[in-house]
């Protein structure tokens, strides 16, 4: 299935009155609208839209989508003809949050008691992402010969005392901070010799691995794929922490989602702290009857606070 550059556009209407809005800060009450819609373009494939403006302050807009099938898409939200947000969604699977801030508009709008307001929301559909392909090419084959091996081996790098013979033209090809670290006269160029410290080797080796072979066989646990990731992050690649976040996202069950969820704010992957918070929401219940559910609030309320305002929402 197949659909590309198809341009999705949905307009809705809210009264507002203003004793229906919360004092900024709280969501005591809220103005609220919730619809399907459909596009013949794209047959089989029905869209849900939930709007919540809890204050003067805030405005949540909730797209979602079935099948869940991934999809590339360009989601823009309109107020009062007036584009307030545009997002980038890649992959988007089923929730996707858009907030914005309305207080001036709103606060122009709402003189007397009540106003009637237009939103409009424009979903750039380009197409379902196709599989990956399930066979390297012969390209990563053949690079797999080089991996831990010192033929033309033209740096090392060291963890706790061991040496691992890489070829900077690999590892610069990956990752934009060992191809900075290459081209400038820092002692690691220089000597060819780049000192790890604060990660296992074990962990190490399995992102050069990756780099090499464009894979990790076998796939570690979620706790080494936690760890792999953060030194996806460190070292900018892209391709190993899209890896990361897909295989994280198959891994993920009640007891260890907020474990991932923290790892996965520190690396920066939106659609990953997507999916997990659709996750939680859907397991709510469970979720927050974990041991460990008070301590990380009080610890990282930021991060549960998409999850508490679309729970209260649903």
């Amino acid at each position: 299935m197949s659909q590309e550059d198809i341009e999705i556009k949905y307009k809705w209407q809210m009264k507002i009155y203003q004793n229906t809005l919360g004092r900024p800060g709280t969501y005591g009450n809220k103005a609220t609208y919730f619809a399907f819609f459909e596009n013949k373009s794209i047959p089989a494939v029905t869209f849900e839209i939930f709007c919540c403006i809890p204050s003067f302050e805030i405005c949540n807009v909730i797209v979602s989508k079935t099948p869940h099938a991934p999809v590339s898409a360009t989601i823009t939200i309109k107020f009062m003809n007036k584009e307030l947000k545009k997002i980038h969604v890649n992959p988007w699977t089923d929730n996707c949050l858009v907030k914005t801030n309305i207080e001036h508009h709103l606060r122009q709008l709402l003189q007397s008691n009540e106003c009637e307001v237009t939103f409009e929301c424009i979903i750039a559909w380009r197409a379902f992402k196709k599989p990956k392909p399930q066979v390297l090419s012969s390209s990563f084959n053949r690079f797999k010969k080089f991996l831990s091996s010192t033929d033309l081996s033209d740096m090392v790098i060291v963890i706790d005392q061991k040496e691992i013979p890489v070829h900077k033209i690999i590892l610069a090809a990956y990752s934009p901070v060992f191809l900075a670290m290459f081209k400038s006269d820092m002692t690691e160029s220089v000597n060819k010799r780049i000192v790890v410290k604060d990660i296992g080797v074990d962990i190490m080796e399995k992102v050069i691995e990756f780099m090499y072979t464009s894979k990790i066989d076998p796939i570690p646990e979620y706790n080494i794929l936690l760890s792999i990731l953060t030194v996806a992050d460190i070292y900018q690649i892209m391709t190993l922490k899209e890896f990361c976040e897909e295989e994280l996202s198959e891994r993920m069950i009640i007891h260890n989602v907020l474990e991932i969820l923290e790892t996965a704010s520190q690396c920066g992957v939106p659609q990953l702290i997507e999916t997990l918070i659709s996750f939680m929401i859907r397991n709510k219940s469970q979720i927050v009857a974990l041991e460990d559910f008070k301590d990380f609030y009080h610890r990282k309320p930021e991060l549960l606070f998409e999850f508490f305002i679309r729970t209260f929402n649903n």
